[in-house]
């Protein structure tokens, strides 16, 4: 893995990310999205279906539903996200739709 990189997150590299930031963690990747395709109204849509998870100990973030994530990345129609619908799809099977 190659080293991390320290970035300066305030308002201008935020400009010079206008849509998506593509990060890679120790946990994973993970893709902030600023204006997710299907949502026009950004998180003032998403926030209805919103569900809230534990990151960091005693704190709760809003997160998209994994219906309205699997609804962006059908509009989003990128390869990664048509790789990755099969997926998340059958984890909406297997979590009973929520």
């Amino acid at each position: 893995m190659p080293a991390p990189v320290v970035l300066p997150i305030d308002g201008a590299f935020h400009a010079a990310q206008p849509h998506m930031l593509d990060l890679t963690t120790d946990a994973g990747d993970l893709d902030l999205t600023f204006t997710p395709a299907g949502f026009p109204d950004g998180f003032a849509q998403l926030r209805a279906g919103a569900v809230e998870v534990s990151l960091v100990p005693d704190e709760l973030t809003a997160v998209a539903s994994l219906r309205d994530i699997i609804e962006s990345k059908q509009a989003a129609d990128r390869d990664k996200d048509r790789a990755a619908l099969p997926y998340l799809r059958a984890l909406l099977d297997r979590t009973g739709g929520t």
